[in-house]
């Protein structure tokens, strides 16, 4: 079998019938062998292996049908086609008789050639055909068994009618105790019968979907498909089992990695504000120690000494301001206090404040502001002053003695939008194309030589980029290259010119006690911070009274009945909300002007108000406007701010 050419076996003992069968078949271009016993029969077909064996019925040792059963039987010859051909049993019993024994045809003799020909053209096409199919279907079992996943085909009524390697490894059971179960039966089975199953893993064989289930210890994505017949009636289904628990595993990993980044990013946080609370303490004690300092120093002495601790000092009280604004940022608990804020003055006061820095570390300073109109906007002004300033010090710092810094405000109209344009241009080390990209990240600086000369935490970029998003703004920057000088743009939206009005000056009735001296409570745990505040207040000619915690700060209202109370509220046992609760609820509680002071900046301000608070206060407190306030403490109690 499977030759190129049909190989046929010609049995019959009668010589005669045999050469004219004989010749017919080689006459029509067949291969013929010929034998005349039934053990011929046998022997020529196991070790011929013909395809088709014409098969006389009578014969001298075994007929014909026998002949044929012991062909079937045999594996090795069970395949070839066995006509039988008869002069004698023709008659329709006999045909039944050997068409049962395993014959594919039944001529009788004398036979026609046509009619001959084409029944064993016939046999052979049929033969073909069911190798061809045998062999689809061997192949289409081997790639059936070959799939990774789990397939299996049901029948209409749900059952399983077959199951592929993997579905039967799937579920741990041998193939008899899979076929002919239903689906649905084999799933309850396998998931221990208590979880609900989704549809997919139903009795409905018009399910359409995908969904994940538990069987036992692993995890599966199982799909249903409908097979629909010729008019659409559904009559089977597939379903597809993928083993997904590599996958969920991985899944629920980086979900944990993700919670525990999450975790020790709120932890670094909370580091961060506990940190910069945690330096305002004794920062705000040096701050007041230097400022008593040099009120009590003699008017005929300078000590340069003095004037680098008060700078520095000044510098330490900006970096813990970014630290904690860094850190608020990130717990989202930044907002902005909007009002109308003219851009060029907020330029010019940041210019103010860091001119005399540029100065002594020998730059050239450039300043080009609009000399008429106005730049409204509706923002914060010491959100922007940071934003100004950050860039200003950022600028000097990048930039060696003897450079130049040029700082411009202009106006950007483009339709009916308008956009001030705020430009820090500086001649310094620039920036390369790599620290660009990334110049707006956090704790991301340029290059530093091992003595860290330019210092810095590499914040001061990303809280410009935050609050400019706040206000609605964009910033950029650019630079050469190396060594060629860096310029930050920063443009931010103007308010439409009807609308802006400048806001109204504040004018507060003065005091009937101004200029004389306020009975002052203050309420600090930190003593540095406690003893030297203290002397300020003494200095200034006000009588103070101090109270190391909020329980004793409370015992000392009634007695004093203080002008002002001066409360930290990070205190132990009773904190200064408390506190302040407390004094609003005793009697002339209602005419104290209560300060909330803080390290934790503006983040309790809310919390402050709430409390009864007039006014929130950062640590280190600046001794100025301190005084100022004492001066200027006004008539009634005004909304906290």
């Amino acid at each position: 079998m499977s030759h190129q050419e049909p190989i046929l076996l010609n049995i019959n003992d009668n010589e005669a019938n045999r050469y004219v069968v004989t010749r017919m078949l080689r006459a029509a271009g067949f291969r013929v062998l010929e034998g005349g016993t039934g053990a011929d029969a046998l022997r020529m077909s196991s070790e011929a292996l013909p395809d088709l064996v014409i098969l006389d019925v009578k014969l001298p040792d075994l007929n014909g049908i026998e002949v044929c059963r012991r062909l079937k039987a045999n594996p090795r010859t069970a395949g070839i086609v066995v006509l039988h051909l008869s002069a004698n049993y023709i008659r329709t019993e006999n045909k039944v008789e050997g068409l049962e024994s395993g014959a594919d045809g039944y001529l009788a003799q004398p036979v026609d050639a046509a009619e001959l020909l084409a029944t064993v053209r016939s046999l052979l096409r049929m033969r073909r055909a069911e190798d061809e199919a045998h062999a689809a279907a061997l192949q289409w079992k081997t790639t059936f068994d070959s799939l990774g996943d789990g397939v299996c085909l049901l029948d209409r009524e749900g059952r399983v009618m077959r199951a592929n390697r993997a579905f039967r490894a799937m579920l741990a059971l041998p193939e008899e105790q899979v076929l002919g179960r239903p689906f649905e039966a084999l799933m309850r089975a396998a998931s221990g019968g208590e979880a609900e199953l989704p549809p997919s893993c139903g009795e409905v064989l018009a399910c359409h979907e995908e969904s994940e289930v538990c069987l036992g210890e692993r995890w599966f994505r199982v799909a249903a498909n409908p097979v629909a017949g010729a008019e659409g009636v559904v009559t089977g289904a597939v379903r597809i089992l993928t083993d997904i628990t590599s996958r969920r595993e991985l899944e629920d990993a980086l979900r944990q990695r993700a919670a525990d980044l999450a975790e020790a990013d709120r932890r670094k946080d909370e580091f961060l504000a506990m940190l910069a609370h945690e330096l305002r303490n004794p920062l705000a004690a040096i701050v007041n120690a230097l400022h008593l300092a040099e009120a009590t120093r003699p008017e005929a002495t300078e000590s340069k000494a003095m004037r680098v601790m008060v700078r520095q000092s000044q510098h330490m009280a900006r970096m813990v301001d970014d630290l904690l604004d860094v850190s608020r940022f990130n717990r989202g608990h930044i907002e902005l206090r909007r009002a109308p804020v003219d851009l060029r003055q907020v330029v010019q006061h940041s210019l103010d404040a860091r001119r005399q820095a540029l100065v002594d570390k020998g730059l050239h300073l450039e300043v080009a502001l609009p000399a008429a109109g106005s730049l409204w906007l509706n923002g914060d002004a010491t959100r922007l002053e940071q934003v100004v300033s950050n860039l200003l010090d950022n600028a000097r710092k990048y930039t060696e003695p003897g450079g130049h810094v040029f700082v411009g405000v202009s106006l950007e109209v483009e339709g009916k939008a308008r956009r001030a344009v705020l430009r820090v241009r500086d001649t310094g080390i620039g920036m390369s194309p790599e620290l660009m990209k990334r110049v707006f990240e956090l704790f991301v600086q340029g290059e530093q030589q091992l003595d860290r000369a330019r210092g810095g935490l590499g914040i001061g970029l990303t809280l410009v980029r935050r609050l400019v998003d706040l206000h609605g703004g964009t910033v950029s920057v650019h630079s050469e290259g190396e060594g060629r000088g860096s310029e930050v743009t920063v443009r931010l939206p103007l308010e439409a010119e009807q609308l802006v009005q400048a806001p109204m000056p504040v004018v507060r009735a003065p005091s009937p006690e101004d200029g004389k001296a306020r009975r002052v409570l203050l309420v600090e745990d930190n003593d540095d911070t406690r003893e030297v505040l203290r002397e300020l207040l003494e200095m200034w000619g006000h009588r103070v009274e101090v109270a190391e915690d909020g329980f004793k700060g409370v015992q000392l209202f009634p007695a004093l009945r203080p002008h002002v109370a001066l409360v930290d509220l990070g205190l132990p046992g009773m904190d200064g909300f408390q506190v302040a609760r407390k004094i609003r609820e005793s009697e002339g509680g209602e005419d104290v002007f209560l300060v909330a002071l803080t390290g934790y900046s503006g983040e309790h301000r809310t919390q402050a108000v709430e409390a009864g608070f007039n006014l929130h206060i950062v640590k280190p407190v600046n001794p100025d406007e301190l005084e100022q306030l004492l001066m200027r403490l006004p008539e009634r109690r005004p909304l906290a701010s």
